[in-house]
Protein backbone atom coordinates (compact mmCIF):
# COMPACT_ATOMS: atom_id res chain seq x y z
CA UNK A 1 0.00 0.00 0.00
CA UNK A 2 1.18 3.50 -0.76
CA UNK A 3 -0.32 6.93 -0.23
CA UNK A 4 -0.91 8.84 -3.46
CA UNK A 5 -3.47 10.77 -5.47
CA UNK A 6 -5.94 9.06 -7.78
CA UNK A 7 -4.07 10.52 -10.75
CA UNK A 8 -0.80 9.08 -9.48
CA UNK A 9 -2.50 5.74 -8.89
CA UNK A 10 -3.76 5.81 -12.48
CA UNK A 11 -0.31 6.42 -13.97
CA UNK A 12 1.38 3.92 -11.63
CA UNK A 13 -1.23 1.32 -12.63
CA UNK A 14 -0.70 1.95 -16.34
CA UNK A 15 3.04 1.64 -15.93
CA UNK A 16 2.66 -1.61 -14.00
CA UNK A 17 0.60 -3.03 -16.90
CA UNK A 18 3.45 -2.28 -19.30
CA UNK A 19 2.10 0.90 -20.90
CA UNK A 20 4.88 2.87 -22.59
CA UNK A 21 2.89 5.32 -24.75
CA UNK A 22 -0.21 7.46 -24.20
CA UNK A 23 -1.96 9.52 -26.90
CA UNK A 24 -4.23 12.46 -26.20
CA UNK A 25 -4.56 16.19 -25.55
CA UNK A 26 -3.95 18.03 -22.29
CA UNK A 27 -6.95 19.68 -20.64
CA UNK A 28 -7.89 21.71 -17.59
CA UNK A 29 -9.91 18.69 -16.41
CA UNK A 30 -6.92 16.31 -16.56
CA UNK A 31 -4.11 18.48 -15.17
CA UNK A 32 -3.61 16.15 -12.20
CA UNK A 33 -3.11 13.19 -14.51
CA UNK A 34 -0.58 15.08 -16.62
CA UNK A 35 1.28 16.17 -13.51
CA UNK A 36 1.47 12.49 -12.51
CA UNK A 37 2.70 11.59 -16.02
CA UNK A 38 5.51 14.12 -15.55
CA UNK A 39 7.07 11.92 -12.89
CA UNK A 40 7.15 8.95 -15.30
CA UNK A 41 8.05 10.73 -18.53
CA UNK A 42 11.15 8.54 -18.95
CA UNK A 43 9.00 5.39 -18.90
CA UNK A 44 5.73 6.57 -20.48
CA UNK A 45 5.85 8.68 -23.61
CA UNK A 46 3.00 11.11 -24.07
CA UNK A 47 2.20 11.96 -27.70
CA UNK A 48 0.02 15.04 -27.99
CA UNK A 49 -2.37 14.90 -30.93
CA UNK A 50 -4.05 17.96 -32.44
CA UNK A 51 -7.56 16.49 -32.24
CA UNK A 52 -9.09 13.79 -30.05
CA UNK A 53 -10.57 12.05 -33.11
CA UNK A 54 -7.01 11.49 -34.25
CA UNK A 55 -5.73 10.63 -30.75
CA UNK A 56 -8.14 7.70 -30.51
CA UNK A 57 -7.09 6.52 -33.99
CA UNK A 58 -3.44 6.78 -32.99
CA UNK A 59 -4.14 4.57 -29.99
CA UNK A 60 -5.96 2.16 -32.31
CA UNK A 61 -3.07 2.06 -34.80
CA UNK A 62 -0.64 1.47 -31.93
CA UNK A 63 -2.78 -1.40 -30.60
CA UNK A 64 -3.17 -3.14 -33.95
CA UNK A 65 0.52 -2.87 -34.87
CA UNK A 66 1.88 -3.84 -31.45
CA UNK A 67 -0.67 -6.32 -30.12
CA UNK A 68 -0.78 -4.29 -26.88
CA UNK A 69 -3.60 -2.00 -25.67
CA UNK A 70 -3.47 1.56 -26.96
CA UNK A 71 -4.14 4.32 -24.43
CA UNK A 72 -6.08 7.50 -25.23
CA UNK A 73 -6.40 10.38 -22.72
CA UNK A 74 -8.95 13.12 -23.38
CA UNK A 75 -10.79 15.94 -21.67
CA UNK A 76 -14.34 15.63 -20.50
CA UNK A 77 -17.25 16.77 -22.66
CA UNK A 78 -16.04 18.01 -26.05
CA UNK A 79 -12.81 16.04 -25.79
CA UNK A 80 -14.56 12.78 -25.03
CA UNK A 81 -17.10 13.48 -27.77
CA UNK A 82 -14.38 14.25 -30.30
CA UNK A 83 -12.84 10.83 -29.67
CA UNK A 84 -16.06 8.98 -30.49
CA UNK A 85 -15.30 8.47 -34.19
CA UNK A 86 -11.93 6.91 -33.41
CA UNK A 87 -13.36 4.75 -30.63
CA UNK A 88 -16.14 3.57 -32.95
CA UNK A 89 -13.53 2.44 -35.47
CA UNK A 90 -11.65 0.57 -32.73
CA UNK A 91 -14.88 -1.03 -31.52
CA UNK A 92 -15.82 -2.47 -34.90
CA UNK A 93 -12.23 -3.50 -35.58
CA UNK A 94 -12.05 -5.31 -32.21
CA UNK A 95 -9.07 -3.21 -31.17
CA UNK A 96 -7.89 -2.89 -27.56
CA UNK A 97 -8.10 0.83 -26.80
CA UNK A 98 -8.40 2.15 -23.23
CA UNK A 99 -9.80 5.67 -23.24
CA UNK A 100 -9.43 7.70 -20.06
CA UNK A 101 -11.39 10.89 -19.64
CA UNK A 102 -12.72 13.13 -16.90
CA UNK A 103 -15.93 14.76 -15.74
CA UNK A 104 -16.72 17.90 -13.77
CA UNK A 105 -16.52 17.61 -9.99
CA UNK A 106 -18.20 14.48 -8.68
CA UNK A 107 -20.76 16.39 -6.61
CA UNK A 108 -22.07 17.95 -9.84
CA UNK A 109 -21.94 14.76 -11.90
CA UNK A 110 -25.05 14.35 -14.09
CA UNK A 111 -26.97 17.08 -12.22
CA UNK A 112 -27.27 19.63 -15.04
CA UNK A 113 -25.86 22.48 -12.95
CA UNK A 114 -23.91 24.10 -15.76
CA UNK A 115 -20.39 22.97 -14.95
CA UNK A 116 -17.70 23.58 -17.55
CA UNK A 117 -17.67 20.89 -20.25
CA UNK A 118 -20.71 19.27 -18.66
CA UNK A 119 -22.14 16.49 -20.83
CA UNK A 120 -25.54 14.85 -20.73
CA UNK A 121 -24.85 11.18 -19.94
CA UNK A 122 -21.23 11.09 -21.03
CA UNK A 123 -20.91 7.50 -19.83
CA UNK A 124 -23.91 6.54 -21.94
CA UNK A 125 -22.35 8.24 -24.93
CA UNK A 126 -19.11 6.32 -24.45
CA UNK A 127 -20.95 3.05 -23.93
CA UNK A 128 -22.08 3.08 -27.57
CA UNK A 129 -18.50 2.52 -28.76
CA UNK A 130 -17.02 0.52 -25.88
CA UNK A 131 -17.43 -2.96 -24.43
CA UNK A 132 -17.36 -1.49 -20.90
CA UNK A 133 -17.52 2.03 -19.44
CA UNK A 134 -17.13 2.97 -15.81
CA UNK A 135 -17.27 6.09 -13.63
CA UNK A 136 -14.75 6.21 -10.76
CA UNK A 137 -15.66 8.10 -7.59
CA UNK A 138 -12.72 7.32 -5.32
CA UNK A 139 -8.95 7.13 -5.52
CA UNK A 140 -8.97 3.62 -4.07
CA UNK A 141 -11.02 2.32 -7.04
CA UNK A 142 -8.66 3.53 -9.78
CA UNK A 143 -6.04 0.74 -9.75
CA UNK A 144 -8.71 -1.96 -9.72
CA UNK A 145 -10.51 -0.44 -12.70
CA UNK A 146 -7.26 -0.28 -14.70
CA UNK A 147 -6.51 -3.89 -13.81
CA UNK A 148 -10.04 -4.93 -14.76
CA UNK A 149 -9.69 -3.22 -18.15
CA UNK A 150 -6.49 -5.09 -18.98
CA UNK A 151 -8.07 -8.33 -17.81
CA UNK A 152 -11.04 -7.79 -20.11
CA UNK A 153 -8.70 -7.17 -23.03
CA UNK A 154 -7.11 -10.56 -22.42
CA UNK A 155 -10.21 -12.58 -21.59
CA UNK A 156 -12.53 -11.54 -24.39
CA UNK A 157 -12.82 -9.83 -27.74
CA UNK A 158 -10.71 -6.70 -27.13
CA UNK A 159 -12.98 -3.79 -27.85
CA UNK A 160 -12.48 -0.32 -26.29
CA UNK A 161 -12.99 0.37 -22.59
CA UNK A 162 -13.66 3.79 -21.06
CA UNK A 163 -12.77 5.02 -17.57
CA UNK A 164 -13.93 8.48 -16.49
CA UNK A 165 -12.39 10.08 -13.40
CA UNK A 166 -13.89 13.39 -12.18
CA UNK A 167 -11.48 16.32 -11.93
CA UNK A 168 -11.75 16.54 -8.13
CA UNK A 169 -11.41 12.76 -7.66
CA UNK A 170 -8.08 12.93 -9.51
CA UNK A 171 -6.78 15.03 -6.60
CA UNK A 172 -8.01 12.69 -3.86
CA UNK A 173 -5.29 11.14 -1.72
CA UNK A 174 -5.65 7.62 -0.36
CA UNK A 175 -3.78 4.47 0.56
CA UNK A 176 -3.86 2.39 -2.63
CA UNK A 177 -2.43 -0.89 -3.81
CA UNK A 178 -1.14 -1.13 -7.37
CA UNK A 179 -2.04 -4.54 -8.82
CA UNK A 180 0.65 -6.57 -10.63
CA UNK A 181 0.57 -7.04 -14.41
CA UNK A 182 -2.39 -9.05 -15.68
CA UNK A 183 -1.29 -12.43 -16.96
CA UNK A 184 -4.24 -14.60 -17.96
CA UNK A 185 -3.69 -17.90 -19.77
CA UNK A 186 -5.16 -17.81 -23.26
CA UNK A 187 -8.51 -19.56 -23.46
CA UNK A 188 -8.50 -23.04 -24.97
CA UNK A 189 -11.48 -24.59 -26.74
CA UNK A 190 -13.47 -27.53 -25.45
CA UNK A 191 -11.48 -30.71 -26.14
CA UNK A 192 -14.52 -32.59 -27.48
CA UNK A 193 -15.17 -29.75 -29.94
CA UNK A 194 -11.50 -29.81 -30.99
CA UNK A 195 -11.75 -33.56 -31.58
CA UNK A 196 -14.90 -33.15 -33.65
CA UNK A 197 -13.25 -30.42 -35.72
CA UNK A 198 -10.15 -32.56 -36.24
CA UNK A 199 -12.31 -35.46 -37.46
CA UNK A 200 -13.94 -33.20 -40.06
CA UNK A 201 -10.65 -31.66 -41.18
CA UNK A 202 -8.92 -35.04 -41.49
CA UNK A 203 -11.72 -36.48 -43.64
CA UNK A 204 -12.58 -33.47 -45.80
CA UNK A 205 -11.57 -33.49 -49.43
CA UNK A 206 -11.78 -29.79 -50.26
CA UNK A 207 -10.91 -27.76 -47.17
CA UNK A 208 -10.36 -24.01 -47.06
CA UNK A 209 -9.55 -21.46 -44.35
CA UNK A 210 -10.94 -17.94 -43.94
CA UNK A 211 -8.82 -15.83 -41.56
CA UNK A 212 -9.84 -12.57 -39.94
CA UNK A 213 -8.62 -9.96 -37.48
CA UNK A 214 -8.61 -12.42 -34.58
CA UNK A 215 -5.54 -14.13 -36.01
CA UNK A 216 -3.54 -10.91 -35.59
CA UNK A 217 -5.03 -10.12 -32.17
CA UNK A 218 -3.75 -13.46 -30.95
CA UNK A 219 -0.41 -13.33 -32.78
CA UNK A 220 -1.40 -16.58 -34.47
CA UNK A 221 -0.21 -16.07 -38.06
CA UNK A 222 2.60 -18.66 -37.83
CA UNK A 223 0.18 -21.15 -36.26
CA UNK A 224 -2.41 -20.56 -38.97
CA UNK A 225 0.20 -21.01 -41.71
CA UNK A 226 1.44 -24.23 -40.12
CA UNK A 227 -2.07 -25.71 -39.90
CA UNK A 228 -2.88 -24.69 -43.48
CA UNK A 229 0.27 -26.47 -44.64
CA UNK A 230 -0.68 -29.60 -42.69
CA UNK A 231 -4.13 -29.56 -44.30
CA UNK A 232 -2.90 -28.38 -47.73
CA UNK A 233 -5.75 -25.90 -47.47
CA UNK A 234 -6.03 -22.58 -49.34
CA UNK A 235 -6.35 -19.50 -47.13
CA UNK A 236 -8.59 -16.50 -47.79
CA UNK A 237 -8.58 -13.48 -45.48
CA UNK A 238 -10.74 -10.50 -44.67
CA UNK A 239 -9.24 -7.05 -45.30
CA UNK A 240 -7.88 -6.73 -41.77
CA UNK A 241 -6.91 -10.40 -41.83
CA UNK A 242 -4.38 -9.76 -44.62
CA UNK A 243 -1.00 -11.13 -43.57
CA UNK A 244 -2.48 -13.97 -41.51
CA UNK A 245 -0.53 -16.04 -44.02
CA UNK A 246 2.16 -14.43 -46.21
CA UNK A 247 0.39 -13.51 -49.42
CA UNK A 248 3.20 -14.93 -51.53
CA UNK A 249 2.70 -18.33 -49.88
CA UNK A 250 1.48 -21.02 -52.33
CA UNK A 251 -1.66 -21.53 -50.20
CA UNK A 252 -2.62 -17.85 -49.97
CA UNK A 253 -5.52 -16.72 -52.16
CA UNK A 254 -5.63 -13.17 -50.82
CA UNK A 255 -8.61 -11.18 -49.61
CA UNK A 256 -12.09 -12.60 -50.08
CA UNK A 257 -14.77 -10.08 -51.00
CA UNK A 258 -14.57 -6.38 -50.40
CA UNK A 259 -17.48 -4.08 -51.00
CA UNK A 260 -20.96 -4.83 -52.27
CA UNK A 261 -20.56 -5.91 -55.92
CA UNK A 262 -17.26 -4.07 -56.07
CA UNK A 263 -14.87 -6.36 -58.02
CA UNK A 264 -14.95 -4.60 -61.40
CA UNK A 265 -15.13 -5.90 -64.93
CA UNK A 266 -18.24 -8.07 -64.79
CA UNK A 267 -16.06 -11.18 -64.49
CA UNK A 268 -16.35 -13.99 -62.00
CA UNK A 269 -13.74 -13.71 -59.24
CA UNK A 270 -11.72 -16.97 -59.08
CA UNK A 271 -11.62 -16.68 -55.27
CA UNK A 272 -15.37 -16.83 -55.05
CA UNK A 273 -15.51 -19.80 -57.42
CA UNK A 274 -13.09 -21.81 -55.30
CA UNK A 275 -14.59 -20.69 -51.97
CA UNK A 276 -18.04 -21.89 -52.97
CA UNK A 277 -16.67 -25.22 -54.18
CA UNK A 278 -15.26 -26.20 -50.77
CA UNK A 279 -16.89 -28.95 -48.77
CA UNK A 280 -15.34 -27.72 -45.49
CA UNK A 281 -14.49 -24.20 -44.34
CA UNK A 282 -12.49 -23.38 -41.22
CA UNK A 283 -13.10 -19.78 -40.12
CA UNK A 284 -10.55 -18.28 -37.72
CA UNK A 285 -11.07 -14.94 -35.99
CA UNK A 286 -13.80 -13.54 -38.24
CA UNK A 287 -17.47 -12.96 -37.47
CA UNK A 288 -18.46 -13.71 -41.10
CA UNK A 289 -20.25 -10.39 -41.23
CA UNK A 290 -22.80 -9.48 -43.86
CA UNK A 291 -20.38 -6.96 -45.37
CA UNK A 292 -17.43 -9.37 -45.64
CA UNK A 293 -19.18 -12.65 -46.39
CA UNK A 294 -22.91 -12.78 -47.07
CA UNK A 295 -23.03 -9.78 -49.40
CA UNK A 296 -20.03 -11.20 -51.28
CA UNK A 297 -21.87 -14.37 -52.23
CA UNK A 298 -20.21 -16.75 -49.78
CA UNK A 299 -22.53 -19.77 -49.52
CA UNK A 300 -23.14 -21.96 -46.50
CA UNK A 301 -20.47 -24.68 -46.80
CA UNK A 302 -21.40 -28.31 -46.30
CA UNK A 303 -19.33 -28.28 -43.13
CA UNK A 304 -18.35 -25.15 -41.21
CA UNK A 305 -15.93 -25.00 -38.29
CA UNK A 306 -15.94 -21.56 -36.67
CA UNK A 307 -13.17 -20.48 -34.27
CA UNK A 308 -13.52 -17.19 -32.42
CA UNK A 309 -12.82 -15.84 -28.95
CA UNK A 310 -16.31 -14.33 -28.89
CA UNK A 311 -19.13 -16.88 -29.03
CA UNK A 312 -21.56 -14.10 -29.96
CA UNK A 313 -19.68 -13.76 -33.27
CA UNK A 314 -20.58 -17.31 -34.28
CA UNK A 315 -23.82 -18.22 -36.04
CA UNK A 316 -24.99 -14.78 -37.17
CA UNK A 317 -25.29 -15.63 -40.89
CA UNK A 318 -23.92 -19.16 -41.17
CA UNK A 319 -24.59 -22.29 -39.14
CA UNK A 320 -21.45 -23.79 -37.62
CA UNK A 321 -21.20 -27.57 -37.38
CA UNK A 322 -18.47 -27.13 -34.76
CA UNK A 323 -17.98 -24.04 -32.59
CA UNK A 324 -14.46 -23.52 -31.23
CA UNK A 325 -14.59 -20.73 -28.65
CA UNK A 326 -11.16 -19.58 -27.55
CA UNK A 327 -7.94 -17.78 -28.38
CA UNK A 328 -6.87 -18.30 -31.99
CA UNK A 329 -3.25 -19.22 -31.29
CA UNK A 330 -4.17 -21.65 -28.52
CA UNK A 331 -6.97 -23.36 -30.42
CA UNK A 332 -4.97 -23.63 -33.65
CA UNK A 333 -2.31 -25.34 -31.56
CA UNK A 334 -4.93 -27.73 -30.20
CA UNK A 335 -6.09 -28.55 -33.72
CA UNK A 336 -2.56 -29.06 -34.96
CA UNK A 337 -1.86 -31.47 -32.10
CA UNK A 338 -5.13 -33.34 -32.68
CA UNK A 339 -4.26 -33.79 -36.35
CA UNK A 340 -0.65 -34.80 -35.80
CA UNK A 341 -1.37 -38.53 -35.69
CA UNK A 342 -4.17 -38.60 -38.27
CA UNK A 343 -4.05 -39.32 -41.96
CA UNK A 344 -5.35 -36.22 -43.74
CA UNK A 345 -7.13 -37.26 -46.95
CA UNK A 346 -7.40 -34.89 -49.91
CA UNK A 347 -8.66 -34.89 -53.46
CA UNK A 348 -5.62 -35.68 -55.57
CA UNK A 349 -6.14 -32.75 -57.93
CA UNK A 350 -6.91 -30.15 -55.24
CA UNK A 351 -3.33 -28.92 -54.83
CA UNK A 352 -3.06 -28.32 -58.58
CA UNK A 353 -6.39 -26.48 -58.48
CA UNK A 354 -5.12 -24.16 -55.74
CA UNK A 355 -2.03 -23.31 -57.80
CA UNK A 356 -4.16 -22.71 -60.88
CA UNK A 357 -6.52 -20.49 -58.89
CA UNK A 358 -3.57 -18.36 -57.75
CA UNK A 359 -2.62 -17.86 -61.38
CA UNK A 360 -6.21 -17.03 -62.31
CA UNK A 361 -6.43 -14.46 -59.50
CA UNK A 362 -3.35 -12.67 -60.82
CA UNK A 363 -4.83 -12.63 -64.34
CA UNK A 364 -8.18 -11.48 -62.95
CA UNK A 365 -6.60 -8.50 -61.17
CA UNK A 366 -4.44 -7.53 -64.11
CA UNK A 367 -7.40 -7.68 -66.46
CA UNK A 368 -9.99 -5.92 -64.30
CA UNK A 369 -7.70 -3.59 -62.31
CA UNK A 370 -4.51 -3.23 -64.40
CA UNK A 371 -3.33 0.16 -63.13
CA UNK A 372 -4.34 -0.54 -59.53
CA UNK A 373 -2.35 -3.78 -59.62
CA UNK A 374 0.65 -2.08 -61.21
CA UNK A 375 0.64 0.71 -58.61
CA UNK A 376 0.43 -1.66 -55.65
CA UNK A 377 3.06 -4.00 -57.05
CA UNK A 378 5.42 -1.03 -57.38
CA UNK A 379 4.77 0.09 -53.79
CA UNK A 380 5.21 -3.46 -52.54
CA UNK A 381 8.52 -3.88 -54.35
CA UNK A 382 9.93 -0.67 -52.85
CA UNK A 383 8.99 -1.35 -49.22
CA UNK A 384 10.54 -3.77 -46.75
CA UNK A 385 8.93 -7.17 -46.34
CA UNK A 386 7.75 -6.30 -42.82
CA UNK A 387 6.61 -2.76 -43.66
CA UNK A 388 3.33 -1.72 -42.04
CA UNK A 389 0.68 -0.45 -44.46
CA UNK A 390 -2.20 1.66 -43.15
CA UNK A 391 -5.24 2.40 -45.29
CA UNK A 392 -8.05 4.92 -45.21
CA UNK A 393 -11.50 4.95 -46.73
CA UNK A 394 -11.04 5.68 -50.40
CA UNK A 395 -10.82 4.31 -53.89
CA UNK A 396 -7.05 3.81 -53.55
CA UNK A 397 -7.75 1.25 -50.83
CA UNK A 398 -11.01 -0.31 -52.03
CA UNK A 399 -9.71 -0.72 -55.59
CA UNK A 400 -6.06 -0.80 -54.63
CA UNK A 401 -4.51 -1.93 -51.37
CA UNK A 402 -7.24 -4.31 -50.22
CA UNK A 403 -7.24 -6.32 -53.43
CA UNK A 404 -3.83 -5.74 -54.97
CA UNK A 405 -1.26 -5.10 -52.22
CA UNK A 406 0.41 -8.26 -50.94
CA UNK A 407 1.07 -8.39 -47.20
CA UNK A 408 3.72 -10.75 -45.86
CA UNK A 409 3.95 -10.19 -42.11
CA UNK A 410 1.67 -10.36 -39.10
CA UNK A 411 0.00 -7.10 -37.96
CA UNK A 412 1.28 -5.33 -41.08
CA UNK A 413 -1.99 -4.22 -42.69
CA UNK A 414 -4.31 -1.86 -40.87
CA UNK A 415 -7.50 -0.73 -42.58
CA UNK A 416 -10.74 0.87 -41.36
CA UNK A 417 -13.42 -1.59 -40.29
CA UNK A 418 -16.21 0.87 -39.47
CA UNK A 419 -15.51 2.95 -42.55
CA UNK A 420 -14.86 6.40 -41.07
CA UNK A 421 -12.72 8.77 -43.11
CA UNK A 422 -9.51 10.22 -41.73
CA UNK A 423 -8.17 7.00 -40.23
CA UNK A 424 -5.01 6.61 -42.30
CA UNK A 425 -2.63 9.34 -41.10
CA UNK A 426 -3.25 9.13 -37.32
CA UNK A 427 -3.35 5.33 -37.33
CA UNK A 428 -0.05 5.31 -39.23
CA UNK A 429 1.42 7.67 -36.62
CA UNK A 430 0.26 5.31 -33.87
CA UNK A 431 1.68 2.30 -35.67
CA UNK A 432 5.00 4.12 -36.11
CA UNK A 433 5.07 4.96 -32.40
CA UNK A 434 4.73 1.25 -31.64
CA UNK A 435 7.44 0.20 -34.10
CA UNK A 436 9.87 3.08 -34.74
CA UNK A 437 12.33 0.77 -36.50
CA UNK A 438 9.83 -0.38 -39.16
CA UNK A 439 8.70 1.33 -42.33
CA UNK A 440 5.12 2.63 -42.17
CA UNK A 441 3.26 3.61 -45.33
CA UNK A 442 -0.12 5.36 -45.21
CA UNK A 443 -2.25 5.04 -48.36
CA UNK A 444 -4.97 7.66 -48.45
CA UNK A 445 -6.88 10.06 -50.67
CA UNK A 446 -7.11 13.82 -50.80
CA UNK A 447 -10.51 13.76 -49.10
CA UNK A 448 -9.71 11.37 -46.27
CA UNK A 449 -6.35 12.88 -45.39
CA UNK A 450 -7.91 16.31 -44.80
CA UNK A 451 -9.92 14.96 -41.85
CA UNK A 452 -6.72 14.76 -39.80
CA UNK A 453 -4.02 16.47 -41.86
CA UNK A 454 -3.13 18.49 -38.75
CA UNK A 455 -1.45 15.39 -37.32
CA UNK A 456 1.53 16.08 -39.56
CA UNK A 457 2.48 18.45 -36.75
CA UNK A 458 2.29 15.59 -34.26
CA UNK A 459 4.52 13.43 -36.46
CA UNK A 460 7.15 16.16 -36.79
CA UNK A 461 7.10 17.02 -33.09
CA UNK A 462 7.54 13.43 -31.91
CA UNK A 463 9.85 12.12 -34.61
CA UNK A 464 7.29 9.83 -36.23
CA UNK A 465 8.07 9.31 -39.90
CA UNK A 466 5.37 7.46 -41.81
CA UNK A 467 5.22 7.95 -45.56
CA UNK A 468 1.87 9.48 -46.51
CA UNK A 469 0.86 8.61 -50.08
CA UNK A 470 -2.04 10.89 -51.06
CA UNK A 471 -3.72 9.78 -54.28
CA UNK A 472 -5.16 13.13 -55.24
CA UNK A 473 -8.01 13.22 -57.76
CA UNK A 474 -9.62 16.41 -56.40
CA UNK A 475 -12.71 14.42 -55.54
CA UNK A 476 -14.39 12.05 -53.18
CA UNK A 477 -13.06 9.43 -55.57
CA UNK A 478 -14.95 6.39 -54.34
CA UNK A 479 -18.27 8.23 -54.39
CA UNK A 480 -17.49 9.73 -57.78
CA UNK A 481 -16.75 6.20 -59.03
CA UNK A 482 -20.20 5.14 -57.82
CA UNK A 483 -21.83 8.14 -59.50
CA UNK A 484 -20.15 7.16 -62.75
CA UNK A 485 -20.86 3.41 -62.58
CA UNK A 486 -24.27 3.40 -60.90
CA UNK A 487 -25.83 6.82 -61.54
CA UNK A 488 -24.94 7.48 -65.19
CA UNK A 489 -22.38 10.17 -64.41
CA UNK A 490 -24.79 12.42 -62.51
CA UNK A 491 -22.03 14.07 -60.45
CA UNK A 492 -22.99 16.15 -57.44
CA UNK A 493 -21.07 17.01 -54.24
CA UNK A 494 -18.16 14.73 -55.15
CA UNK A 495 -15.68 17.38 -56.38
CA UNK A 496 -13.05 18.71 -53.95
CA UNK A 497 -10.67 21.63 -54.02
CA UNK A 498 -7.69 20.79 -51.84
CA UNK A 499 -4.55 22.58 -50.68
CA UNK A 500 -1.00 22.34 -51.94
CA UNK A 501 -0.25 19.20 -49.91
CA UNK A 502 3.51 19.38 -50.49
CA UNK A 503 3.56 23.02 -49.40
CA UNK A 504 1.37 22.26 -46.39
CA UNK A 505 3.73 19.47 -45.35
CA UNK A 506 6.66 21.88 -45.59
CA UNK A 507 4.78 24.39 -43.44
CA UNK A 508 4.58 21.75 -40.70
CA UNK A 509 8.31 21.00 -41.05
CA UNK A 510 7.74 17.74 -42.92
CA UNK A 511 8.96 16.72 -46.37
CA UNK A 512 6.50 17.35 -49.17
CA UNK A 513 6.80 16.19 -52.77
CA UNK A 514 4.38 16.35 -55.69
CA UNK A 515 4.51 13.67 -58.41
CA UNK A 516 2.52 13.08 -61.58
CA UNK A 517 3.55 9.61 -62.77
CA UNK A 518 4.12 6.14 -61.37
CA UNK A 519 7.84 6.38 -62.12
CA UNK A 520 8.12 9.66 -60.19
CA UNK A 521 6.09 8.22 -57.32
CA UNK A 522 8.30 5.16 -57.07
CA UNK A 523 11.52 7.21 -57.08
CA UNK A 524 10.15 9.53 -54.38
CA UNK A 525 8.85 6.63 -52.31
CA UNK A 526 12.25 4.95 -52.28
CA UNK A 527 13.81 8.19 -51.02
CA UNK A 528 11.07 8.64 -48.40
CA UNK A 529 11.59 5.16 -46.97
CA UNK A 530 15.05 6.28 -45.87
CA UNK A 531 14.06 9.78 -44.72
CA UNK A 532 14.37 10.96 -41.12
CA UNK A 533 11.00 12.68 -40.98
CA UNK A 534 7.45 12.22 -42.19
CA UNK A 535 7.13 12.54 -45.97
CA UNK A 536 3.96 13.54 -47.81
CA UNK A 537 3.81 12.45 -51.44
CA UNK A 538 1.04 14.23 -53.33
CA UNK A 539 0.28 11.83 -56.18
CA UNK A 540 -1.68 13.69 -58.85
CA UNK A 541 -4.35 11.46 -60.39
CA UNK A 542 -6.54 13.94 -62.33
CA UNK A 543 -8.23 11.15 -64.28
CA UNK A 544 -8.82 9.00 -61.22
CA UNK A 545 -6.82 6.36 -59.39
CA UNK A 546 -7.73 3.63 -61.89
CA UNK A 547 -6.13 5.63 -64.72
CA UNK A 548 -2.90 6.63 -62.99
CA UNK A 549 0.26 5.25 -64.56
Amino acid sequence: MARMTAAQALVESLREQGVDTVFGIISSHTMEIFDALYDHRDAIRFISARHEHAAAMMADGYARASGKPGICLTSTGPGAANAMGGLGEAYFASSAVLTITSTPEDAMYERGLGAMHETKDQLGMLSTVTQHSVHVSSAEAVPEQVRAAFERFQRRRPRPIAIEIPADVQEQVAEVEIPPPVRIPAEAADEDAVGAAADILAAGGRIGVLAGTGVHRSGAAPDLTRLAERLDAPVFTTANGKGAIPEDHPLSLGMYGGEYNFPPGGLEDPRQVLANSLDTLLVVGSSLSYFRAKSQGLRQPSQLIHLDIDQASIGKWYTADVQLVGDAMTVLGQLDAALSDRCVRREAAFSREISETRRRIIKFKRRTMPNETQIMEAIRAAAARDAIFVGDVGVCNHRGANYCLDIYAQRSYIAPAWGGLGFGLPAAAGAQASAPERQVVCITGDGGVQFNIQELGTCVQYGLKPIVLIFNDNAWGLLRHYQKSRYNGRYIASDLRGPDFAGLAAAYGARGVQVASLAEMLETLEEALNAETVTVIDVKTPHGFANFS
